[in-house]
């Protein structure tokens, strides 16, 4: 196994990298890669960049330039479900977007046997979660261009029902799907996507951060004991 860790933000990539044995770094697309052995796991840490976009080309990039055949992309999300608190760690079991319906991501069924409804993480990764923590929950994320503030948010939930929104889990996985390559999505809550979304990031990213590197670090140990 070589496994892809990638993240969106400085914030996010901090407690990653130290977890990294015998590391390098290298260079490409504006972006430093990170590799070494993390808990016996050939690895590879990235921060791609914000968004639908950045998340593609980082997807694209870990597996045809670094050879990787697994993806976690660990980070931040605004929460959608009252039952939720800060900190919280959502495993994304469905992904999709909210700004792009599914039928004209796949218009026409130009893309015979993609999803109609949504993209997801690899089951057999799942899995891996399961027990790893009370605050723990599985279910659905969604992904779109738009640091969720309140506008549209009650929107977001009415259609979907999320337990969570981010800026590129759908869109890693779109390329995942592509390129038959598992992914894990593993997500903390920083805020709740509302009218003080921007002021309680601010307030809870390291300490949600830590919480999603916790499970994130759990997974590995098991992939390494698997390996």
């Amino acid at each position: 196994m070589k496994l892809g860790i990638m993240c969106a933000s400085q914030n996010e990539l901090r407690p990653l990298t130290g977890k990294l044995e015998n590391s390098s770094v290298s260079s490409y697309l504006g972006r430093e890669f990170f590799s070494g052995s993390y808990h016996g796991v050939d690895t590879v840490v990235v921060m791609g960049g914000v968004g639908k976009v950045n998340a593609a080309v980082t997807v694209q990039t870990l597996i045809q330039c670094y050879g990787v055949d697994t993806i976690i992309f660990i980070g931040v999300a605004g929460g959608m479900d009252d039952s939720l608190s800060i900190g919280d760690v959502i495993i994304g079991t469905q992904l999709l977007y909210h700004d792009l319906p599914m039928e004209l991501v796949n218009n026409n069924d130009m893309f015979p046997d993609m999803p109609r409804d949504c993209f997801s993480s690899d089951p057999a990764l799942v899995e891996l979660c399961r027990g790893l923590g009370a605050n723990l929950r599985f279910g659905k994320i969604v992904t779109g261009d738009a640091f969720i503030t309140g506008d549209g948010r009650h929107e977001i939930i009415e259609k979907h029902h999320p337990l969570c929104v981010d800026m590129e889990s759908a869109a890693a996985a779109q390329v995942c799907w592509f390129f038959h390559t598992p992914l894990l999505v593993i997500r903390s809550l920083s805020d709740f996507a509302d009218d003080e979304a921007a002021d309680t990031y601010e307030e809870n990213v390291r300490g949600s951060v830590a919480s999603a590197a916790q499970v994130l670090d759990d997974v590995v140990r098991k992939l390494g004991e698997k390996s």
